[in-house]
């Protein structure tokens, strides 16, 4: 098992990391090519459309259909191709929301020809997700790495020519759908010839089964997405003008970019989990602090390089016209560090049979990110959404690490939780209040934390030394004569 999962990990991690880092540059040049008014106008339809997207086309969806093909193989088929064909239906009602969305906002959200545009390539995107997931179900998660690969890098070329014809968001978003939908074309074939015939089907019992095993699931997605996507709907809600919401676009970019290193960990360990659960608590014990520890000795340093480096980092990936969204990008990536916590707590709230208490740190995080940024964007404008933002995340990751220490309380994670967040808190102090050079105030700041980390013995010889076991891989002897 453990090397099954070492392959599933490497193969996903792949292919995530190099189809995000592809596209994370695609927007970095397509933010320098459009200039920071249609680079709003792009990020906004492409997040009010995406929102949609996932409440009509996924409610949980895709991971029901691993389980029902995992569960029963024979018919794959008919199980894949019917959820499909539900998919392609849903799409109805999507065009008609973003079309009623377009009529209530005119004068807020970018035409409806461009939300058009962005709902292409929503639709078709949701489609290869779909088919990328089939995958999972056999293990090929080579094919899944090929499709996301190969549909980054066609999105990227074909947005390279459509910006020399015409620096538009329009030209953009024609690019992108068109890719995207020869990417689809493609997963299909492969699939066909490999592992499944996807076709139009219909069966009323299986589209039962599947939305009653994704619904919880459902949810939790459906309100996590509307927390971490609607910064730039709220800012349009409040008339903030479009080369501000370009520039908070661009700060967001970048901290999303890092959301996918959890995700991986967490769909990773997700199995094993749910085994030791039942057979070896006190093995999972010690992985969940491991993990724990891993995901937060990373997020801090890093959330704190790029807060203090914020202006040289946007000026280097947008250029000058982007150099106000280094204030929004020094608060805005501290989400990352409640972020990779709540990421990667949530698959264990479900591994432990709690997936409905997710929905429920989702809900208060929905309603501490809607008071935040009603009380913060009319005073600070698109820096009060980075603080909300920051508060929203904040308050899911407290709710979920509750939650999990309670479940694990033979783990220690909480008494580890508040020695690192304590050592943070100080790094953060030392570094932006010492009166030095950036370079200087960083390598202090880094300083203290190393020390605070070994002296409190947050980091023991234990937890190395499992996290090897983990990650390390084996060598297959040879077979004797």
């Amino acid at each position: 098992m453990l090397d099954l999962i070492r392959r599933d990990v490497g193969l996903k991690f792949v292919g995530e990391f190099a189809s995000r880092a592809v596209f994370l540059c695609f927007f970095f040049y397509a933010g320098r090519k459009l200039g920071s008014v249609e680079f709003g106008n792009l990020s906004l339809a492409l997040s009010s459309t995406y929102i949609l997207s996932i409440i009509f086309l996924d409610p949980g969806l895709n991971l029901s259909t691993i389980q029902l093909l995992v569960s029963n193989k024979e018919r794959a088929g008919n199980t894949a191709s019917v959820i499909f064909t539900s998919k392609l239906l849903l799409c109805l009602p999507l065009m008609f929301s973003v079309w009623l969305l377009s009529r209530a906002f005119t004068t807020r959200l970018p035409s409806f020809w461009i939300l058009f545009l962005a709902t292409l390539y929503a639709v078709f995107t949701a489609i290869l997700e779909y088919l990328a997931c089939i995958t999972n179900a056999f293990h090929r998660m080579d094919l899944e790495a090929m499709f996301k690969i190969v549909n980054r890098f066609s999105i990227v070329l074909f947005c390279a020519l459509a910006l020399r014809i015409e620096r538009s968001t329009a030209a953009v978003l024609w690019a992108m759908w068109l890719s995207t939908f020869a990417a689809c074309v493609l997963a299909w074939i492969l699939l066909k010839r490999q592992l499944v015939s996807i076709y139009l089907a219909w069966t009323y019992a299986t589209i039962k089964e599947a939305v009653r095993i994704g619904l919880p699931i459902a949810g939790t997605m459906m309100i996590m997405i509307v927390y971490l996507k609607w910064d730039i709907l709220v800012l349009s809600y409040f008339n903030i003008g479009r080369q501000e919401i370009g520039w908070y676009a661009g700060a967001f970019k970048i901290t999303e970019a890092f959301t996918a290193l959890p995700s991986i960990l967490a769909t990773g360990l997700f199995p094993i989990m749910v085994q030791l659960r039942l057979e070896n608590p006190d093995a999972l014990n010690r992985i969940l602090r491991t993990a724990t520890k891993a995901v937060l000795l990373f997020s801090i340093p890093t959330a704190a390089a790029i807060s203090l480096f914020s202006r040289p980092i946007i000026m280097l990936v947008y250029g000058r016209a982007f150099a106000p969204g280094a204030n929004v990008l020094a608060v805005l990536i501290w989400c990352i560090v409640p972020m990779f916590l709540y990421f990667y707590l949530i698959y264990v709230n479900v591994a432990a049979g709690h997936a409905t208490f997710n929905l429920i740190a989702g809900c208060v995080a929905l309603i501490a990110g809607l008071i935040a940024n009603t009380v913060l964007v009319p005073r600070l404008g698109y820096i009060g959404a980075a603080w909300a933002a920051l508060i929203a995340n904040t308050s899911f990751a407290l709710l979920a690490a509750w939650k999990v220490c309670g479940l694990f309380r033979s783990a220690s994670i909480a008494p580890m939780l508040l020695k690192l967040l304590a050592a943070g808190a100080l790094m953060i102090t030392v570094g932006f209040f010492t009166p030095a050079t950036m370079e200087v105030q960083f390598g202090l700041a880094m300083l203290v934390y190393v020390i605070v980390l070994m002296s409190v013995g947050v980091v023991g010889s234990e937890d190395v030394s499992l996290l090897v076991r983990i990650l390390q891989i084996r060598v297959r002897p040879s077979a004797q004569a």
